[in-house]
Order: C-alpha cells, then structure tokens, then sequence
C-alpha cells in the first residue's frame, strides 16, 4: 500500500479494503496530495466502553465505536450497526466508503459509522435498551443534526433510533428528530423509509439495464440475501417485471426456474424465518443460469473462487464490499457487468437525505412526493456514473470513484486547512 494512512490498532478489516480501493482509483481520479492526505486518515475515532445492568442484576461491558471519516461536503452520516464482530477497523471502512457513496450520490454529507460488538439477538427488549441509551449517551456532544447523524444498520432497526433519539433529545431538553434517520414515521420519519435501500437497487438495475441495453422483463434475478434490502428489492423488481428464481438465506437457496412468488414468499419468511423449503446449499445460488445476481447480504460474500462460477450477465452489490476485489477482478477479466455498491447501495443513503431534509425544515412530503424525488435523484446519478464510464473506457466502480474524487478534493480544496 503505497499511501501513507491511518491504521486501526486492531483488525484493519474494511478500512485495508477502502485503502485499496482508495489507491486503485487515484489511476482514474487525481486528488491533491492534501485532499488524500484527509482521506487516508479518518477524522475522529471514538471507542467507548459501555456499562449495562442486565435483566439479572449483573453488570456486563460492551465495546462500542464511533468514527467520522470526512466532512469536507456537509455533516457526518452514518450507520449504527450491532453485530459480534464490529470492529474499529470494520467501522472505519464503513465510514470511509460513506464518505464516497455521498459524494457519488452528490449529497452533502461526510461519512460515518458507528456500531456496538454484541449480538442483539441475546439480549432482551429492555437490556438492549439500556445499551443503546448508554452507547447514545457516550456520544452526546459528537453526534446531532449538523455534526454527526445516525442511521439504521445490521441488526439495529426503527425502534432502535427511536431510543438514539430520545436519549440525545432528553439531554439536550429539546426534541430533535433530525440527529436520526430511519425511526418511526410518528417520531419524524420518511414515508416509504423500509423499503428504500431495495427500491433504489431495482431502480439503479432498470437504469442500468436501459442504458447498457440489458434484459429487463422477463429477466431472471437470484437473490442472496432477503433482509429488509433483499425483500425490497423483490417487490419492486417484480413490479418491474423481472422474475426472482431464487433467494438464499443463511440456511440455503430456495430455486424455481419458472419464478418465485415474492409475496407468498415474504409472508411466509417473515412469519417464521425461514424459507418455505430448500433446494439448494447457500452457495450453489451464484452458479445459477440468471441474467443478474444480486448480493444483498453481508461483505465479501462472493470470492475469487464463487466468482469462477458466476453465469449472470450482471452483478449487483446491495451490500457494502458484497465482493472482494478478487471477485470483482474475475467478474470484470470475463465481461460480467459489475454495478458497485457505492452506486446500487445508495438508496438507503438518498432516503436518510430526504427524511434529515423534512425533519429540518418540519415539513412532510407525501409518499407519491417522496418516490418523486427519489426516482428522478436514482436516474441522475446512474446516468453521472454511466456516462463517466462510457467517456473514460472504465467499469462502473472505477467510474463512481472518480467522480466521487473529484467531488471530495473539489470541496477540500475549497474549505482549505483551519487555522
């Protein structure tokens, strides 16, 4: 690695992948040395230790993290993840690839990310209570509306945000529903919030698919992933017309040649968890005959070697780094049409916009005013993207860096060094 950059103490995770990344493209999209100087060394990391009372009495210590990467375009923003393997290493990746994914969606935010290492799922209703208003309360004073803005992520949900919020309001005697994104419409959240990260997936494929001259009706898609994003993205892919043959979860692959049926589907899943059935191992989803493969679960979930047997024309991340660089190298080397998840994952982001914008202003757009907007940003953004690939003979991640580069160094340059 040839820039000289921050290193977490601990496992690197996802920031050694955003440096790789960061390097790759500076072939596409000079910076001055300054500006990179500012992206290779995150503004603010925060570890916090985090006290709860259990359910028995007892205390028990949970690590947290908090890392803004860059605000030269605008407030940080970022997710709060909680998962067993967070990291400071994970969570400065995921906050330096915020930092981009604004600047190619053209929005003014910083990047940033938070988490907690523990599996929510082992805690009760009240216990991760209690931890979510520590872990806010650790960060009052680093966090609010025009600093810092918090957001959904693995394993954290509305209600979630809707302790962050009112934790943060309590404490400063003020209700604020803008330092959140994501919570319940009654607290001040967007109509059509849930559904927006796979909306924007399905609506980058259609724009994607219309400009490279792609199939989209009739299309075949298999799914990995059908979280909240996964699930999104089948309903609206299948109101567009294309047909989802298969979804996997953990567990393994659920696969009919002819087309699933989503809505069955998703009843059922969400009534106990699972898929109705199995077909196949999780695995063996990636060789299927589709015309596009979406990955919507976690990072790195398609390798080198996955990546030998793809057969879909194109793929999909909807998960932050869903393939390793291997993959990507692989996929690319073969002609496979690879939309990167600084471009597809982005309508998670462009929502949280649209509600931190109502909530600022105290006024609420209606669902047919927030899909407006929403649809005519998603068209503006893959047409940037596309047309800066189409102009300097890159693939589409090269081509969202580039742009979000110049972006980034532009306001950089701008704003200068204080004092």
């Amino acid at each position: 690695m040839g820039i000289p950059a921050y290193r977490p103490p601990e496992d690197p995770g996802l920031w050694d992948v955003y440096l790789e990344w960061l390097e790759r493209a500076l072939k596409v999209g000079q910076v001055h040395p300054t500006t990179l100087e500012y992206l290779a060394h995150p503004k603010r990391l925060v570890t916090v230790s985090l006290p709860v009372v259990m359910d028995d009495g007892k205390v028990r210590f949970f690590q947290g993290f908090r890392v803004v990467h860059d605000i030269a375009r605008g407030p940080a923003k970022g997710g709060v993840r909680y998962h067993p393997q967070v990291t400071l290493g994970q969570t400065a990746g995921l906050a330096a690839w915020m930092t981009l994914k604004a600047a190619v969606w053209d929005l003014p935010f910083g990047g940033a990310a938070g988490g907690v290492a523990v599996d929510p799922k082992a805690l009760s209703g009240r216990e991760l209570e209690r931890l979510t208003r520590r872990y806010t309360a650790e960060l009052i004073g680093l966090i609010g509306p025009d600093v810092d803005i918090l957001g959904p992520d693995l394993g954290t949900d509305q209600q979630v945000m809707a302790w962050i919020m009112d934790t943060y309001s309590m404490t400063v005697g003020s209700t604020v529903p803008g330092v959140v994104t994501g919570k319940p419409h009654a607290l001040g959240g967007s109509e059509g919030r849930d559904e927006a990260a796979g909306l924007g997936v399905a609506l980058v494929l259609k724009e994607v698919a219309e400009r490279r001259g792609l199939p989209l009706r009739g299309a075949r898609v298999a799914l990995q992933g059908f979280g909240q994003v996964g699930a999104g993205f089948a309903r609206k892919a299948e109101a567009l017309g294309l047909r989802v043959v298969a979804v996997s979860t953990r567990r393994g692959a659920m696969y009919r040649e002819e087309g699933l049926p989503v809505e069955e589907l998703l009843a059922h899943y969400e009534a106990t968890g699972e898929l109705p059935h199995y077909d196949l191992a999780p695995e063996e989803l990636f060789a299927l005959p589709v015309d596009y493969l979406v990955l919507a679960a976690q990072e790195g979930a398609l390798d080198g070697e996955g990546a030998r047997g793809v057969r879909a024309r194109a793929v999909l991340e909807a998960a932050n780094f869903g393939l390793t660089l291997e993959a990507e190298a692989h996929l690319l080397g073969r002609g496979v049409v690879v939309v990167p998840d600084l471009l597809t994952g982005g309508g998670g982001l462009l929502a949280s916009y649209l509600e931190w914008v109502q909530d600022l202003n105290m006024f609420f757009w209606t669902r047919e005013e927030v899909e407006s907007h929403f649809a005519r940003k998603v068209a503006s953004t893959v047409a940037e993207v596309l047309s800066e690939a189409e102009g300097g003979g890159l693939d589409l991640r090269m081509a969202a860096l580039g742009l979000a580069l110049r972006r980034l160094d532009e306001a950089t340059r701008l704003r200068g060094v204080y004092p």
